[in-house]
């Protein structure tokens, strides 16, 4: 199984916000393929310059709920243009 995702957002987004909007998207594009028993990637298309921490949380609420904040610092990897993308997210759950 492939535990990669790259995050299929509309063409003309640029910015990530809003928990309703986090939680969308992980419920229509990761929900349902995601093994939590092994590494994850998370790939954000590099268009997307800034993710808010509204999105985070809503995005990453069940993730928590599985493996928490230590699974999510030791399993996944995250792939974006933003600089320290996974520090900012870890940042914003704790």
């Amino acid at each position: 199984m492939n535990n990669n995702f790259e995050l299929n957002i509309d063409k003309i987004i640029t910015k990530l916000a809003g928990n309703p909007l986090g939680k969308r998207i992980f419920q229509e594009q990761i929900k349902s393929e995601i093994n939590y028993n092994e590494d994850i990637v998370i790939i954000i298309p590099d268009r997307i310059d800034s993710i808010a921490s509204s999105f985070i949380q809503g995005f990453f609420e069940e993730i928590v709920k599985n493996i928490g904040i230590a699974g999510i610092e030791e399993k996944i990897t995250i792939q974006s243009s933003i600089p320290n993308l996974k520090q900012l997210i870890i940042q914003n759950l704790i």
